[in-house]
């Protein structure tokens, strides 16, 4: 590899997952497609080849692959290892900044980071806690949030120059509305007057995929063209198995239809009536709701992680209590029995989506982080080169 100019500052990535599509995922090729070259080279760290890798690849990004064994004694030579992996990476790219997005790969690059003395920044994309929080915390120079209820994670931390919330970016040229087009739903054996609920997740217990099944079993008679697609990757096979028999035995099986993974998820939602995330936690600011509000679709989501800094309630859709399958219901009646609702609550989103979700806010701000720590390492180091080091005497500061 040809080592970044001195002119461009090269930032190392770090991905939890090699698979494209996801959330975290697309927020990171978002934005590393996104940084101008000229003043910042992306390296990128999977833990293996995969859909995401090929992307970056086709589109000049450096990828490293780098597998983060989990933290156990069994484990030590494989972590010894992983982590001179990276050390050499980071000597090899001449890297400045490492950009981490889970706790593994915060963990692994916190000791990279104080072991060569880069800056860490840890881009925090769930609500739930981990065990190693405190520690994390200490290894990093900046800890971006995606949402502003994800602080609760570190109530402990009274350096609130630490943080930062930045929310996640949605591209509004990409996901935009349009003309419903009901013969591409008839792959799915739909009707043109069917009512098309569209839950965009992977499907595994915590984002509650058999709740919708449960609110729109409780509407099947009061409205009966109601079609619910599950899009998103079967990651939990009991759980799918599970949501599929509740289907059954609630007697809407017809209804119910799980494509897995959907490429274009922007067609999907083009050709949908109401956007469903059911989510029970570990959600931190919901890529699916952005996505579905950028389209001009209104929303049902649940109150969970950053939800409701999303959606304001009763203006681009509700937001209502997990499990709650009964109020899921009630409000996914009032949308589907309401065309106008729609209409102006679909408006209403993308008009939110422009002005506060866009892609090129997400990263013009997360930008304005890296120029930040670059600009703090830069006064350090001309301080250094003033003092070696050390502080001047009274005698010298007077």
């Amino acid at each position: 590899m040809t080592p970044s100019p001195p002119n461009r500052h090269a930032i190392l990535y770090f991905s939890s997952f090699a698979a494209a599509g996801w959330g975290g995922q697309e927020s990171l090729w978002h934005l590393v497609s996104r940084l101008d070259r000229r003043e910042f080279r992306p390296v990128v760290v999977l833990p293996h080849a995969g859909s995401l890798s090929e992307r970056l690849l086709g589109h000049g990004i450096d990828v490293r692959f780098v597998e983060l064994p989990r933290v156990a004694a069994a484990n030590i030579r494989s972590m010894i290892q992983a982590e001179r992996s990276l050390l050499s990476i980071i000597d090899q790219e001449r890297i400045g900044i490492l950009h981490t997005d889970g706790p593994r790969n915060t963990l692994y690059a916190g000791i990279a980071g104080k072991l060569k003395r880069k800056p860490v920044v840890w881009h925090v994309r769930t609500s739930t806690a981990d065990p190693y929080d405190r520690l994390l915390y200490l290894f990093c120079s900046k800890i971006i949030l995606v949402a502003d209820c994800l602080a609760n994670r570190f109530r402990f931390s009274s350096r609130e120059d630490k943080f930062i919330t930045i929310h996640n970016g949605v591209d509004v040229k990409q996901f935009a509305p349009g003309a419903p087009n009901r013969e591409r739903i008839r792959a799915f054996g739909f009707r043109a007057d069917d009512i098309v609920i569209t839950v965009s997740a992977r499907v595994e217990a915590l984002k509650g995929q058999r709740y919708v099944i449960e609110a729109c079993a409780r509407l099947h008679h009061l409205l009966p063209r109601l079609q619910i697609v599950f899009a998103g990757d079967i990651i939990e096979g009991a759980y799918h198995r599970a949501c599929i028999q509740r289907a059954h035995e609630l007697g809407v099986t017809k209804h119910v239809h799980f494509p897995g993974h959907v490429e274009n998820i922007g067609q999907l939602l083009q050709d949908t009536d109401i956007l469903v995330l059911p989510s029970i936690e570990g959600e931190a600011f919901p890529r699916a709701v952005l996505e579905a509000m950028a389209s001009g679709i209104p929303v049902v989501a649940t109150d969970c992680g950053g939800t409701r800094e999303a959606v304001e309630n009763n203006v681009c859709g509700f937001v209502v209590q997990p499990t709650d399958s009964t109020e899921m219901a009630r409000r996914i009646a009032m949308l589907a029995g309401d065309r106008a609702l729609r209409s102006r609550m679909g408006r209403a989103g993308r008009k939110i989506a422009v002005e506060r979700f866009g892609i090129e806010r997400n990263v013009t701000r997360t930008v304005d982080v890296y120029r930040k720590i670059i600009q703090s390492k830069g006064a350090v180091h001309a301080w250094a080169i003033q003092s070696n080091g050390l502080p001047k005497s009274r005698e010298a500061r007077s």
